[in-house]
């Protein structure tokens, strides 16, 4: 048996595979194996695999159809002959060249099933920066070698960052669920709810090439995505509150209400439907974040009411609004307030037509009031310059600039 079992998946992964496979055969510890899923691959990443399999023992190459990530990853936990497993993706490196060691050997003094290191930010030109989530608090980062338990771990992201017992994870049966997105935090999720510690020790072990700034959500594209990505915050919600790890679940929470207030910006009534679906429009997971879900449930229903047009539609909204407790509600805007009234003041659809077309007009009134009032005060300014002793001392000044000009 090997020592560690390192799993690289790979799709169309060709542009880093080199640099992330030396990474690994950098380390100072040698007794591993590096088992590299080539998922389908369109480019030559395949090839490339083949090449280093025939020149390191070492590594072994399987290859799969296209399934994602996570399944090939379950491919290589399969495959691992290694008393532990870690984890590399094809455009990622580890870092501190002994990190590995390090891990492994505070792994077996402790007979630990989950040992963590820290994780570095790469850029997209690959320059490696500090861990943002580090300063953001989202998980646990090491400063000194440690044991923390699970619920101080934080929001289960990076799971990549950590060394797990191959005989814990096949006995808890922990493997990757078969999600599109969201997979991993799952994951996480379900390896920390079976421990009682987590075992840290203080090396930067990994670097990830975070995604592009200034796009969140930039991969959750499409309708089964969406429908990925929502549902893994409950499977996670599910997951730590089975395990009586309430605290970790409401760690993870915000990051779900981030997501509603997207889909709010956005008009998304899509991420919105999937949530009902996945949630209920009545539920014990947001609590502690009642006016969150609540303003998020109004915003779509209130977009709705126009997108359907229907007096069946409009009842049951009317019924689903008339649940939430709107007055004591502060996150809701004027915009929000202003079309609830009318909601609530209406009888029927087309009550709520014809009153919604008056506070339309109103508002264009008030807006053409106050456009006709900027007018008058900016001809008013104009007549004042034109007055001014200044201005006509710069006539000839401004006769020679026009000729210029033309």
């Amino acid at each position: 048996m090997v020592k560690v079992s390192i799993i690289m998946p790979v799709y169309n992964g060709s542009k880093f595979i080199k640099t992330s496979i030396e990474s690994v055969l950098s380390q100072t510890m040698n007794d591993i194996e590096i088992i590299c899923v080539d998922d389908g691959s369109e480019d030559n990443s395949l090839d490339l695999l083949k090449e280093y399999e025939s020149k390191h023992e070492c590594i072994r190459v399987f290859s799969q159809e296209n399934q994602g990530s996570g399944k090939a990853r379950n491919y290589g936990m399969d495959e691992a002959q290694g008393e532990y497993i870690g984890f590399i993706d094809a455009d990622d490196i580890f870092v501190d060249k002994d990190s590995l060691e390090l891990l492994y050997k505070k792994a077996v003094e402790n007979d630990a099933d989950i040992v963590s290191g820290n994780l570095k930010k790469m850029t997209q030109d690959r320059k490696l920066i500090d861990n943002p989530n580090c300063v953001e608090g989202n998980y646990y980062c090491f400063d000194r070698d440690c044991v923390i338990t699970p619920e101080e771990y934080g929001v289960p992201w990076a799971f990549y960052k950590n060394l797990y017992k191959k005989s814990f994870m096949d006995e808890n049966d922990i493997r990757f669920r078969d999600l599109i997105r969201g997979q991993d935090p799952v994951f996480m999720a379900d390896a920390l709810s079976k421990v009682d510690k987590v075992y840290g020790v203080k090396t930067d072990f990994y670097a990830y090439m975070f995604p592009v700034p200034g796009k969140p959500y930039l991969k959750v594209n499409n309708s089964l995505k969406k429908l990925h990505y929502t549902k893994h915050y409950k499977d996670t919600f599910d997951i730590y509150e089975n395990a009586g790890m309430y605290g970790a679940s409401e760690k993870y929470k915000p990051k779900l209400i981030k997501y509603f207030n997207y889909s709010i910006k956005e008009d998304d009534l899509e991420i919105f439907e999937i949530a009902m679906n996945l949630f209920g429009s009545t539920n014990d997971y947001f609590v502690n974040f009642q006016e969150d879900f609540d303003k998020f449930k109004i915003h779509h229903i209130l977009n709705k009411i126009d997108i359907k047009s229907t007096e069946e539609y409009y009842t049951y909204a009317k019924e689903e609004i008339s649940k939430i407790d709107i007055a004591t509600n502060s996150k809701l805007t004027n915009n929000h307030i202003r079309k609830l009234l009318v909601v609530l003041n209406s009888e029927t659809y087309e009550d709520y037509r014809y009153n919604s077309t008056v506070r339309k007009n109103n508002m264009l009134a008030k807006k053409n009031e106050r456009l006709a009032k900027d007018l008058e005060k900016t001809k008013k300014l104009n007549q004042e310059l034109e007055n001014s002793s200044s201005w006509k001392i710069t006539e000839p000044l401004r006769k020679i600039m026009d000729k210029f000009r033309s």
